[in-house]
């Protein structure tokens, strides 16, 4: 079942439509990078390049999701990368496997 919900995307407003647990992954991220929804969803939207902005944010949670659980096996868990403007480190090496937005910021 999807959710439909308005959030402000780069000073815009929008809807978009994802399943419940992506929005709980998307307000834990939120949470945890200590942006609001919008600012985040504003982000990813920034480096989404070809991708529908639904299919960035999904993409992105997921990514960010796999990089957070690889990290905690291999090491304590750091700040993950979400962007080089809000002053988090880049990854360690070059085979750590990235978050969405840096993804996206390397191809778009």
């Amino acid at each position: 079942m999807l959710i439909n919900r308005n959030i402000t995307v780069n000073g815009h407003r929008t809807s978009i439509r994802l399943e419940p647990e992506f929005w709980a992954g998307l307000a834990d991220i939120a949470r945890y990078e200590n942006l609001t929804i919008d600012q985040l969803c504003s982000e990813v939207d920034r480096g989404a390049g070809e991708l529908s902005r639904t299919a960035a944010i999904r993409v992105f949670i997921a990514s960010y999701a796999v990089r957070r659980a690889a990290q905690s096996a291999e090491q304590p868990l750091r700040r993950p990368f979400v962007g080089a403007e809000r002053g988090f480190s880049e990854p360690r090496r070059n085979d750590d496997y990235p978050v969405a937005a840096q993804r996206f910021r390397a191809t778009g």
